[in-house]
């Protein structure tokens, strides 16, 4: 297709501007914004619609703005809605989950816009990441392309805080040997010390000369104290064998939850924006609605991000988690803050198809699936408990689960999106379902 003008009906999933060429093929053009006249290009076509490449803006949005990260210009993928003004973002990521309501049913947005709350935006809308993962090609770090296993090398991230960048370029600076083998790197933050852990994605075992590169690394970067190695065909391993493999971090009271703090080991999951994870735990807990006493199915429990807060507004807590870092961790959270709560490492699938069979029933089942969401557990989530709390990262799926769950009696009573990733199109949303 040779260049043409066009204009942007609306931003969708993913953060693509919709927009039909002359021919009434559906366009979607990355960094585009509602109403914008631009010239564009068709550079990828599918069988129902073409990405096209954005060549001039002819009239731009009002709150459109120059991205302030010179890495969007050199191709990364990582940040999405960078070009437009925070304020910008929050509308286009409320009509995103709009335009995905509407699309699955009428009547599920019906219900859904009778009860939704603006979304809660972020306290900061760069500097909230605690932990970077970057992929390395190479040995040069950086995040990958949109829609390319390709590699934009970068010295520093908008989105992280300055102790992270200072040890990113450190480890430019003087770890390349490493990073040659590195399929991945990680730096987390720990907010207890205020220090960086570091964590190779290692492409074989660790020699004993890459230990002493990664100690000596260590040595060189006042604000690194742990190195880590791990790998598909190995176990985690520190750098000298004898590092603490904890991270953690606390949250003081508030007036919806006591003080929180978590630990969890390095390479296992945890939110990335401590901010607005408290928020969403705050929502959770809210939406809940848990009296004492009161028996709590927790699916997909990991750390206890949920389980331990609950268990401390006096809930029987079982959690349910596949990765057994995860349920250490979680068993961990509990007893040093001195309640009690049953975990079980099993896959949340097998579980939820044998807990009918045992006759065990709940007040309220909370489940934070991963991005593809909680295909098939509907009617035995329906058989569980009357009512269920969903926390999703992905709108798309959430959509598809939403149905299911309506379809087996469940009904939306509430639902609050959670911003915990500005400058892309992600979005967390918290909602409470209630079934008569």
């Amino acid at each position: 297709m040779k260049k043409e003008n066009i204009v942007v009906e609306k931003i969708v999933n993913g953060g693509f501007g919709l927009a039909r060429g002359s021919s009434g093929q559906v366009l979607l053009i990355p960094g585009s914004l509602p109403g914008e006249t631009l010239i564009v290009n068709a550079a990828e076509e599918k069988k129902n619609y073409s990405f096209a490449t954005l060549k001039q803006i002819l009239q731009p949005h009002e709150k459109r703005r120059k991205p302030p990260c010179r890495w969007l210009a050199k191709g990364c993928g990582g940040c999405n809605l960078q070009h437009a003004e925070y304020a910008l973002q929050l509308e286009l990521k409320e009509a995103m989950l709009s335009d995905l309501l509407h699309r699955q049913s009428p009547e599920l947005a019906a219900e859904v816009e009778a009860v939704r709350r603006p979304i809660l935006a972020a306290p900061e809308e760069f500097g909230y990441r605690q932990r970077l993962r970057l992929a390395v090609q190479d040995g040069r770090p950086g995040f990958r392309r949109s829609r390319s296993h390709d590699i934009v090398e970068i010295d520093r991230c908008m989105l992280a805080p300055p102790t992270l960048n200072e040890v990113l370029a450190g480890l430019r600076a003087r770890g390349r040997q490493l990073l040659e083998l590195c399929s991945e790197v990680e730096l987390m933050a720990d907010p207890h010390t205020d220090e960086v852990v570091i964590l190779l994605h290692f492409q074989r075992p660790p020699r004993p000369g890459d230990r002493k590169a990664a100690l000596k690394l260590v040595e060189t970067l006042p604000q690194v104290n742990r190195l880590f190695f791990c790998g598909e065909n190995f176990a985690l391993q520190g750098a000298s064998g004898e590092e603490s493999r904890l991270l953690g971090y606390s949250y003081a009271q508030s007036s919806l939850t006591p003080a929180l703090n978590f630990s969890f080991e390095v390479g296992g999951f945890c939110q990335v924006n401590p901010a607005q994870n408290q928020r969403l735990i705050e929502t959770a807990l809210e939406f809940a609605s848990l009296q004492p006493g009161e028996r709590v199915l927790d699916l997909y429990c990991g750390m206890g991000n949920f389980s331990l807060p609950m268990a401390l507004q006096g809930a029987e807590v079982l959690g349910i988690e596949g990765q057994g870092s995860a349920i250490r961790s979680a068993k961990r959270n509990t007893a040093a803050a001195g309640v009690t709560a049953e975990f079980r490492k099993v896959p949340v699938h097998t579980a939820c198809a044998e807990l009918p069979a045992t006759g065990d029933r709940f007040d309220l089942v909370l489940i934070d699936p991963p991005r593809e969401g909680a295909p098939a557990l509907a009617p035995i989530l329906a058989s569980l408990a009357p009512r269920l709390v969903s926390i999703s990262c992905d709108p798309a799926t959430l959509m598809r689960d939403l149905t299911a769950l309506r379809n087996h009696g469940f009904h939306i009573t509430g639902m609050q999106p959670v911003d915990m990733f500005p400058q892309t199109h992600h979005l967390e949303i918290v909602t409470i379902l209630c079934r008569e």
